[in-house]
């Protein structure tokens, strides 16, 4: 038998695909469908021909394009984006067409007219990547035209595509459609950082691996920020080496905030020393030294990662909201809303960051850090005060608010995180762990990503893999918001580790009162009932103890943990009216 040969050959591909169709076509299938073939005559075809691509085929609401050179996609999928957006002016929202494109350069296998191979794999997971209106490309394609085409674009870090073996470094670019989003005040906006090169102190030039991959990895974790804005490698490297006024290099490179820093290695040991600076004050945000043993030099790399991202976390967001708050305009934003309502809620003012992010989605009704923390906030509100609990309606909102948020961007790691959070407190178990199982594996070193996803594991019965996911969240940050704290205390509680509980639950100076409830539990548990009944004797009127304690077992998937909590409340002294313990409801 004759052996077939197989045709291969180096293509720079096009993946496109209609965000949301299939709500359009449910919503106006006939308009829907003329639009869309519409579009394709008027803006696909001519946009296509005229960089010289060929169309492999039409995928229902998708198209597959192959170009001869990464120039020639790029450039096409910037007039593709650019002419939709003209397109949809004067067009209601809901029946905007926009797009999501992917690009990549590989080696493909032709069959007829079709084409196949990773090449084309990779540019697909690259598309469901891409915001609405945007694209998104390999490190292949942005090295061919860096340089070459005056377009921002963000590296977004290394990330594992389904079905791929090796991790990809993508990047996302900023399009016309995102431009004219943000002239409308509905964009999104970022906090804009640049990382210097570590300098190497060890006086041997042999150890300038290691500060150059030191950075790289802080460069490559803070990229998986949303909200964060990283100035490229390339381009912050090119200081490196030099002494220079970071203040104004932060401002040279348009970035609000700089870290910088040093290395030393010294026999065994290492000394790291970095400092967070804000370009318009020149004041030092925080600075951080790390000392640590020398034992596995990959081990002690990935500790002061883990350190630095952590030490971060908080410290950015919060000095961003006062950079805001100073700047000279006076235009409302839902970004600016959605950092006090970060700050509120760290500083436990539930009600006020309630009231911001009900502002951030006055400003941008699809603006899906705002609409997740809502469903997030109005479910943790049954537990705060439970009282609301009574509102048959409450519930139900908060789902609503996590539908839509995800509706709006499925990508965001904190958006995935607090719905995930969102539907543990409502007892959709299931849901919870596949949509922290999701941002985990997109964000592994967001603290915020690392404390829902142990206390979903703790509450779904794996209580030491949850916990320590909690104890890391909550390793580096010295000043721990409450909701952080009560997520630690119930994971240690559900551990049966009583003493650690109560430590943690007693951390905060005047605590909501269900610390305090969840305190006299672990008393209780302890043996000491006399110091647990102090408590719940000193209980406002107004909090209703049975219904929090229920509202707790309800969200426990082991009928043995759910026993736990009710035990230790009642041997506080809390009565509590009968309880069923029944697996929740799968989302």
């Amino acid at each position: 038998m004759v052996e077939k040969s197989i045709h291969r050959r180096l293509v720079a591909i096009l993946v496109a695909d209609v965000v949301g169709y299939s709500r359009m076509m449910e919503a106006d299938e006939a308009g829907t469908y003329e639009t869309l073939k519409e579009r394709r005559s008027h803006v696909l075809y001519p946009v296509v021909r005229a960089h010289g691509g060929r169309i492999v085929k039409l995928m229902g609401d998708g198209v597959l394009v192959e170009f001869a050179s990464a120039i020639d996609v790029v450039e096409a999928a910037l007039e593709l984006q650019r002419k939709m957006a003209e397109a949809n002016a004067g067009v209601p929202e809901p029946s905007e067409i926009l797009l999501r494109i992917g690009i990549n350069i590989g080696d493909v296998i032709g069959e007829g007219s079709d084409i196949y191979g990773e090449g084309v794999n990779i540019a697909a997971r690259l598309e469901a990547l891409a915001e609405p209106g945007g694209i998104c490309m390999s490190e292949k394609v942005h090295n061919e035209v860096r340089g070459k085409i005056p377009v921002v674009m963000k590296d977004l870090g290394l990330v594992q595509l389904k079905n791929i073996a090796a991790p990809v470094r993508i990047f996302g670019m900023e399009t016309a459609r995102a431009l004219l989003q943000t002239t409308l005040s509905r964009g999104r906006e970022f906090t804009t950082i640049a990382v210097l090169p570590l300098t190497n102190m060890s006086g041997s030039t042999e150890q300038d691996y290691f500060a150059d991959g030191l950075t790289e990895d802080i460069i490559t974790e803070l990229s998986r920020f949303r909200n964060l804005s990283v100035v490229a490698r390339n381009t912050t490297f090119s200081y490196r080496g030099q002494s220079v006024n970071v203040a104004e290099v932060g401002r040279q490179l348009g970035a609000e905030f700089v870290l910088e820093g040093s290395v030393r290695l010294a026999g065994q040991r290492l000394r790291a020393s970095v400092q967070l600076i804000d370009t318009q004050t020149g004041a030092h945000v925080f600075a951080e030294r790390f000392d640590r043993e020398m034992a596995d030099i990959f081990a002690v790399q990935d500790q002061i990662v883990d350190a630095i991202i952590g030490r971060l976390f908080f410290n950015l967001q919060e000095v961003a909201g006062a950079v805001r708050a100073r700047s000279s305009t006076t235009d409302i934003s839902a970004y600016r809303s959605w950092l006090r309502a970060g700050a509120a809620w760290r500083n436990g003012d539930e009600q006020g960051a309630r009231g911001h992010m009900q502002e951030a989605i006055r400003v941008d009704p699809t603006y899906a850090p705002a609409l997740a923390s809502l469903g997030l906030l109005y479910a943790y509100w049954r537990f705060s005060e439970p009282d609301a609990a009574t509102d048959a309606g409450l519930e139900v909102e908060c789902q609503e608010y996590a539908a839509r948020a995800i509706a709006a961007d499925r990508n965001d790691p904190f958006v995935l995180t607090s719905v995930a959070a969102c539907f543990l407190l409502v007892g959709k178990i299931d849901e919870a762990l596949r949509y922290s199982d999701i941002a985990i594996s997109m964000s592994p070193r967001d603290m915020n990503v690392l404390v829902a996803r142990g206390m979903i594991l703790s509450y779904a019965g794996m209580h030491e893999e949850g916990l320590a996911l909690v104890e890391r969240g909550c390793k580096f940050e010295p000043l721990l918001p409450p909701a952080f704290l009560s997520s630690l205390g119930d994971c240690y509680y559900l551990a049966r580790r009583f003493d650690a509980a109560l430590t943690a639950y007693g951390t905060l100076i005047d605590p909501p009162y269900f610390f305090r409830l969840n305190q006299a539990a672990c008393l209780a548990q302890l043996g000491r009932a006399e110091e647990a009944a102090i408590i719940t004797r000193a209980m406002p009127a107004a909090f209703d103890a049975d219904v929090y304690a229920r509202n707790t077992a309800k969200i426990c998937s082991l009928s043995e943990d759910a026993e736990l909590w009710l035990n230790g409340f009642r041997k506080a002294g809390i009565s509590i009216a009968q309880f069923s313990h029944r697996r929740p409801a799968k989302g």
